[in-house]
């Protein structure tokens, strides 16, 4: 019987491993409201060179749910969990919107265990508007479900030509989201309503590429722009014709721009 390279932690956190072990560990961190499958594209090319390990994020994918609220703190401490259960680090660390978000709170707390970091369509800071707006969001979520929320998600995260032309996908997201525990997505909003990195980042010496869809509506160019000149020596590439799930839509160009950033360092 074939044996499926997956693992639980003893703190419920589901994850999977493949690629090179001996090579740098590659830990992807994906957005809210998905799981760890939707690194596809990503695991398959960095398995390659890398020792590669992806996990669910905790009441996401098969992940256990948390006891408690989740806060940044406990996303780093759930991050250093899988890094030292890995016993590779330290770690590329890949993430993609919240992803990129943890990725930054656990540089600052943990820069031990990080060798560089990629942060794609994520942010570091927001204006009061939008804590208001993403508050909201955690708001009517958690009061009228999933199905509340749908629409606007989607149309934030891909172009309207890429909805057009990958129904599949766009149905494979659907069906993620409408399984998603309302309670778990409001709380995880209602954590990024209280990121506010970008004063610290100046103070991060690791390598550090910012990738941003040219569309992302959440976190647009201007402010991965801002976020990459805050961080000594950060490149930033912007990615045409994507919006918000850059590595989704255009997968290719994402897996060029982090292969080469990777192979550098």
């Amino acid at each position: 019987m074939t044996q499926i390279p997956a693992l639980q932690s003893a703190s419920g956190i589901h994850s999977v491993r493949a690629g090179k072990r001996g090579a740098p560990l590659v830990v992807l961190v994906h957005a809210v409201g998905i799981d760890l499958t939707y690194w596809g594209d990503q695991f398959a090319m960095l398995q390659t060179a890398y020792d590669v390990v992806a996990y669910d994020l905790p009441g996401h994918g098969r992940s256990a749910k948390p006891a408690k609220g989740f806060g940044f703190a406990d996303a780093v401490a759930t991050l250093t969990g899988v890094i030292t259960d890995a016993d590779a680090g330290p770690a590329h660390i890949v993430g993609l919107s919240v992803g990129g978000m943890i990725a930054q709170n656990f540089a600052l707390a943990r820069p031990d265990l990080v060798r560089s970091m990629v942060l794609v369509d994520t942010a570091s800071t927001f204006p009061d508007a939008a804590r208001t707006a993403l508050l909201e969001r955690a708001r009517l979520t958690r009061a009228q479900g999933m199905g509340a929320i749908l629409k606007q998600t989607l149309e934030r995260w891909f172009t309207e030509d890429f909805i057009k032309r990958r129904p599949d996908l766009i149905d494979r997201v659907t069906k993620t989201l409408l399984a998603d525990d309302p309670e778990i997505h409001a709380g995880m909003w209602e954590m990024i309503a209280t990121l506010d990195t970008a004063p610290r980042l100046a103070s991060l010496d690791k390598p550090t590429l910012v990738v941003v869809g040219e569309h992302d509506p959440s976190t647009p160019v201007a402010a991965s722009r801002a976020m990459a000149e805050r961080i000594p020596g950060a490149v930033l590439h912007i990615v045409p014709d994507a919006s918000h799930m850059a590595p989704l839509e255009k997968p290719s160009q994402v897996n060029e721009i982090l292969h080469g950033f990777l192979a550098t360092h």
